[in-house]
């Protein structure tokens, strides 16, 4: 094997973008200063009988959002939240994640539909002398849709 990576394709964090869907218009989330997106799969355990292994067979998988950022702003995903609970609802959010290489512009761009807010949620956490931050977390209820894949061209 004598190919390598081409270095200049590799991507860091400073080409990635997060966005938030209010009706129509994509706002980007610019104080977020890192997200996660991830697929937790689960699967049952099965021995049947005369047989000494056990095997899992795949029963199903759970996807979610979380990401820490700079207050800068409370429109977007808090007043909604806080809004919507007094009324005795939990408000849905729909995110796109994109990534940017530079060398080519090519796109890789994530679609997340229906998160709903999942476990701690920070309101507000100070602490002296630091930037003041939120960590947040949703459950992505769809399978995320790639809108544009990655590749690299020869």
């Amino acid at each position: 094997m004598n190919e390598k990576i081409d270095v200049r394709t590799v991507m860091t964090g400073n080409d990635g973008k997060l966005f938030v869907y209010n009706g129509d218009e994509r706002i980007f989330l610019a104080e977020i200063k890192d997200y996660e997106i991830k697929a937790s799969f689960g699967s049952i355990d099965y021995q049947p009988l005369g047989d000494v292994q056990e095997y899992s067979i795949p029963n199903k998988v759970k996807f979610s959002l979380t990401f820490s950022g700079a207050v800068v702003r409370d429109d977007v995903l808090m007043a909604p939240i806080l809004n919507g609970l007094k009324e005795g609802k939990v408000p849905t959010y729909d995110f796109q994640s994109t990534a940017t290489r530079t060398i080519d512009n090519k796109e890789q761009k994530l679609t997340l539909r229906n998160c709903i807010p999942n476990g701690d949620f920070d309101i507000m956490t100070l602490k002296a002398g630091e930037v003041i931050t939120r960590q947040q977390s949703f459950i992505i209820n769809s399978i995320p849709n790639f809108e544009e894949i990655l590749s690299i061209s020869k």
